[in-house]
């Protein structure tokens, strides 16, 4: 008798056609989940868990004058948005740049803050996770337009270049100068040009 010539079980024996169903498959393994289901293939967390970074280049003439422009810029706002976790200032031959570790909205945070103080002249924001590489610009502690990284990349150092495709890793890097320790004082001293102090690091 085939499937189709089988006359559907009486309501009485459901249960034992549900058995007959169900031979042979194991109910001992644990159900999948939705999460379970989601994440195969583990693509959106490998994303999730690779490296990224983020790098403000700027004209600003040392590393202390866009730290001490930092802090300032951040002060300037009420957004209430506050300068990321990480964030460092160096110097380059073209200008002092600002870097970390960050997340992608975190480094529109901190190109929001620098351009805030920096009204004047407009940055680039560039951002790499993996494969994605960005770069925006601002100015006048707006977002501005996204553009073709390769496109500005010949305007800055080298070395901007070097650590968006890994030559360079940042803890290559000298200390830097993290603006969120400077004083208010210090931060105005310091785009003046002057003083020293613990921010003669770079």
């Amino acid at each position: 008798m085939s499937t189709a010539d089988r006359p559907d079980p009486e309501p009485d024996d459901i249960d034992a056609e549900f058995a007959r169903l169900t031979e042979g498959l194991s109910l001992d393994e644990v159900p999948l989940t939705v999460e379970d289901v989601l994440s195969e293939g583990g693509e959106g967390e490998d994303e999730e868990e690779l490296p990224t970074i983020a790098v403000v280049a700027t004209s600003v003439a040392t590393s202390r004058a866009l730290a001490g422009a930092i802090r300032l810029g951040r002060e300037a706002r009420t957004d209430g948005i506050d300068i990321p976790t990480g964030s460092r200032t160096h110097d380059t031959g073209t200008g002092a740049i600002a870097v970390g570790p960050l997340a992608e909205t975190a480094a529109h945070d901190l190109a929001a803050i620098a351009s805030t103080a920096l009204q004047r002249n407009g940055i680039v924001l560039f951002w790499r996770r993996g494969d994605r590489m960005t770069a925006t610009r601002y100015k006048g502690g707006e977002r501005g337009e996204d553009i073709s990284p390769a496109i500005v990349l010949g305007a800055v150092d080298d070395l901007v270049e070097e650590l968006l495709l890994g030559a360079t890793a940042l803890d290559e890097l000298d200390e830097g100068i993290d603006p969120s320790t400077l004083t208010r004082a210090e931060a105005l001293s310091w785009i003046a040009g002057k003083g020293k102090g613990k921010g003669n690091r770079s």
